[in-house]
């Protein structure tokens, strides 16, 4: 009996879990721009491991919100297995925040990991960004990397012989 108290206090607990929500700000850019790459980046969702089934589409330009449902399906081929079909289903919403830079929220509408949400978000932003044509997409400091060039015939090594070992075997 005491468990079963506990468990619509889990299913709070869990539904709050795969909530989430993430802001952008667009510097620089108009009212206008802003809406009209949200709906276009929500009209045309470009995924480069999934490929898109459904996408549904709900603007309110005077409230500035986006509801966005989509199904989204691929096979996934690992080596030595056969290939597993994956399902997506997203329910979020995209809202203008009417802030001065513009800024936009993005928020699921249904349990999902924390990590997978981000994950969408970023995408519809970084998508965002290229429409608009913002330089430097979330590149926070340059990385320098240094490559060594190798010789692609290595020099013959010559290996000396071990020494000998003498070995004496005893009969008990």
């Amino acid at each position: 009996m005491h468990s079963l108290r506990l468990l619509p206090l889990l299913f709070a607990a869990l539904t709050l879990v795969g909530c989430g929500s993430r802001t952008a700000t667009f510097p620089g850019y108009s009212d206008p721009e802003v809406w009209n790459a949200m709906v276009t980046v929500a009209n045309n969702p470009e995924y480069d491991d999934w490929f898109v089934f459904e996408n549904e589409v709900w603007t309110d330009r005077p409230a500035g919100r986006i509801e966005i449902h989509r199904f989204l399906r691929r096979d996934l081929v690992r080596v030595g297995n056969d290939p597993e079909r994956q399902e997506e289903r997203w329910k979020f919403e995209i809202a203008f925040l009417h802030t001065d830079p513009p800024t936009i929220g993005f928020s699921a509408r249904q349990i999902k990991v924390p990590a997978h949400l981000w994950r969408e978000a970023d995408r519809y932003f970084a998508d965002m960004r290229s429409i608009l044509g913002v330089e430097g997409l979330d590149v926070e400091e340059t990385v320098e990397v240094e490559v060594e060039v190798v010789d692609p015939e290595p020099d013959v090594v010559e290996l000396e012989s071990p020494p000998a070992v003498d070995l004496n075997v005893i009969d008990d």
